[in-house]
């Protein structure tokens, strides 16, 4: 049953607090948890965990970071352990943390053993002892919980830390609570298993812990007679302790395993004194659940074996949910069609004839107009509509769906068939609210080869180049051709990389009202072994398909770093999606940057065309770079349907006006009104302007009256190599 989004829940914080949840949030909160327990479950470590959780707290709070801090019993001082976000030099800085009143969020959490919420931390008196960390990483506002061990003394804390300057709500206060509770867990399940392997004799001092486990637990003696269970077992199991003890485990037995089993299990345990893995019992009833159960042997001074130790959790509804992602897995959630992981099993198991590829044109710009959430619904419509035509559909990327051919068709009757459900498209509407919109289609087909989803794809790409409706694949000389190009050029560049012939150019970049120049672009070259240049247009696409993008990227970044290490300009790196998600990448860029001193002087440039939508992967990029002082530009503004909340969800320090727009401002009415609008837009969020492709005196001045911050262009200055 789906909830109301207004429905609420009532929970309550530490104290008498109480805060009102509404269902969504409620469920992020609970999806954290899921995704946290389920981590711990399958044997993932404490780092990869604690890192795991700080990552999803910051996707409930844009532009912040989290980070998990652990009280030294033995010197009294806190450091770091989990901040995935913030780079090296903002752990080095927090290590050693002294708590105290003045020892900021943090250290006043642990101190005072309650949670502190700071809106300024450049001003409040609880950060006075560490203030300069709040100026060196611009730490506007910081809410810190403390993490509890079981006798309700601070041993840590849990923090959201801001760029901004923000109060918590009751839902974040909430988020706070639960990830500190989550910490303690992680960290218990971690001393828990330490203890187990380093020294399990012991056993006293767990048992004083496991009345209060989550996980159930079996004592026996050496003759494998119960003696001790906890609370948890009898949930878990449904038997009551009197019950069991004095009885061998084996009344919980499922009678799913054989005689071998448990004779393995058995001399595991005794040559090794340990054994885990997942095993079936059953409740007095019957029922039969799954168990992820570890036993260990425990063994007195003399090496004889005086009890078992059994320590159990209950995995049956991991289990079930685990079965259902797993069917999900096949289907895509939205529109439950199957998706591209099953039309590749079905392609390889029932060796089709043929495969016809749908991609909805220009899908982008109703993203970008109506929203991703109507976006969604016509995705649904369109799925619908498949179904309705008797199509056995697959939804195989976001505007893209496909069908598989197992009858032998022949091309003119398919044809024939596309036509009809293309006219049978154009007579149907799809509802956008009460609007009603018109959907096209382009379709690539492939019949009788081996590579049928690729050739398709192919097939639909030769479509929208010829701006037919639809194309079907043939081996042709030139694509064969262009292939053998592609190779060419994607060895080319290869050679470069290895010879040293990636170069920057730099563009100048003018400021309108002094007429001087403050900034340059770095712009990527390659220099052919002839001498001459290749220009980006022919090298960078067939780069972006292969790995070697990322090192002209890296190749890029330490020039430009290295360039303008002792000069006194702004400079600019353009950066795509794949630069932002490629973790060697990111760490280049943040290497560099502290080796050169020049992160308060570059400005990465980011392309909205390019997965700028991918808000998890940029934002926290962003948040990395802006915390060392770098800034950030959107570039091409303006071109298609640009979408003015992304300006507003990162943050951004300069806007890039696209140069189809600057090109005909002069004469075209709609294109000043634009630039217009984004001067204004601007401006009023705090952010520059920059022009791209200022050719002229008359373009320059008329984006100079119009108040553009900045000129690029030939009239400004041409890329050329600066020494």
């Amino acid at each position: 049953m789906v909830m109301d989004e207004l429905h609420t829940s009532c929970l309550s914080l530490e104290g008498d607090e109480e805060i009102i949840l509404t269902s969504l949030e409620y469920n992020k909160i609970l999806d954290i948890q899921q995704n946290i327990f389920e981590l711990l479950t399958v044997g993932n470590n404490e780092e990869d965990v604690l890192a795991k959780l700080c990552q999803m707290a910051e996707s409930l709070l844009p532009n912040s970071v989290a980070s998990v801090m652990i009280l030294d019993s033995y010197s009294g001082l806190m450091n770091v352990v989990s901040a995935p976000s913030i780079p090296q030099v903002g752990h080095d800085a927090l290590q050693g943390l002294k708590p105290g009143l003045g020892g900021g969020s943090c250290g006043n959490a642990v101190f005072q053993n309650e949670a502190q919420y700071v809106k300024d931390t450049k001003t409040d008196k609880r950060w006075t002892d560490i203030r300069q960390i709040a100026y060196d990483f611009n730490l506007c506002s910081c809410w810190s919980m403390p993490i509890r061990n079981i006798q309700k003394q601070a041993i840590g804390s849990f923090a959201l830390s801001s760029f901004e300057h923000r109060s918590p709500s009751g839902f974040h206060k909430r988020l706070l609570e639960v990830c500190a509770f989550i910490v303690n867990i992680v960290l218990k399940r971690s001393e828990y298993e330490r203890e187990l392997k380093e020294n399990q004799k012991k056993l006293i001092i767990f048992r004083t812990g496991m009345k209060n486990s989550s996980e159930g637990v079996i004592i026996t003696d050496a003759n494998n007679k119960i003696v001790e269970v906890n609370s948890a077992f009898e949930i878990i199991s449904g038997y009551k302790a009197d019950e069991v003890i004095g009885k061998n485990p084996s009344i919980l037995a499922s009678g799913k395993y054989n005689k071998e089993f448990y004779e393995l299990m058995w001399k595991t345990i005794l040559d090794e004194k340990h054994w885990s893995g997942e095993i079936w019992n059953k409740h007095p009833n019957g029922e039969h659940f799954l168990q992820w159960m570890s036993i260990s042997a425990i063994s007195d001074e003399d090496g004889q074996i005086i009890n078992y130790l059994a320590i159990f959790t209950d995995l049956s509804e991991l289990r079930a949910n685990q079965q259902k992602l797993i069917n999900l897995a096949s289907h895509d959630q939205l529109t439950s069609l199957p998706n591209r992981q099953k039309m590749g099993i079905d392609i390889d198991t029932l060796h089709p004839n043929g495969c016809i590829v749908f991609n909805i044109d220009r899908f982008r710009e109703i993203n970008d107009l109506f929203g991703v959430a109507v976006g969604d619904a016509i995705l649904v419509q369109i799925a619908e509509w498949f179904n309705s035509m008797g199509l056995s559909v697959y939804r195989i990327g976001g505007d893209e769906f496909a069908i598989l051919l197992h009858e032998d068709v022949k091309w003119e009757v398919l044809e024939r068939r596309l036509t009809q459900w293309l006219e049978e498209l154009a007579r149907t509407s799809f509802r956008i609210g009460s609007e009603l919109i018109s959907i096209r289609i382009n379709i690539g087909v492939a019949l009788g080869g081996e590579k049928l989803l690729t050739q398709a794809d192919i097939a639909l790409h030769n479509a929208k180049e010829a701006k037919n409706a639809y194309a079907l694949y043939e081996k042709t000389e030139n694509i064969e051709e262009l292939y053998r190009t592609n190779i060419a050029m994607a060895t080319t560049i290869h050679k470069a990389l290895s010879d040293g012939r990636v170069i920057c150019h730099y563009q100048p970049i003018a400021d309108f009202i002094s007429g001087k120049i403050v900034k340059y672009e770095a712009l990527v070259r390659l220099v052919n072994e002839d001498g001459s240049i290749i220009p980006p247009l022919v090298f960078l696409p067939i780069a972006k398909k292969t790995k070697l993008y990322s090192q002209i990227t890296r190749a890029v970044i330490h020039q430009a770093c290295y360039c303008f290490e002792h000069r006194d300009e702004d400079f600019s790196i353009n950066l795509s999606i794949d630069d932002i998600e490629d973790p060697a990448t990111v760490q280049e860029i943040i290497t560099t940057l502290l080796k050169t001193h020049t992160a308060s002087r570059v400005v990465f440039e980011i392309l909205e065309s390019e997965g700028i939508e991918n808000y998890g992967s940029v934002v926290n990029f962003i948040t990395q770079v802006k915390a060392l002082g770098a800034k950030i530009a959107i570039d091409d503004f303006g071109s298609g349907y640009s979408n003015f909340e992304h300006i507003l969800k990162l943050h951004v320090d300069y806007i890039k006006i696209d140069g189809s727009l600057v090109r005909g401002v002069v004469t075209n009415e709609r294109h000043r009104i634009i630039i217009e609008t984004i001067v204004d837009f601007a401006s009023k969020i705090g952010a520059k302007t920059i022009a791209e492709f200022v050719s002229d005196e008359t373009i320059f001045d008329f984006l100079k009256a119009r108040g553009v911050n900045y000129s690029q262009g030939y009239y400004t200055g041409k890329p050329e190599v600066l020494t």
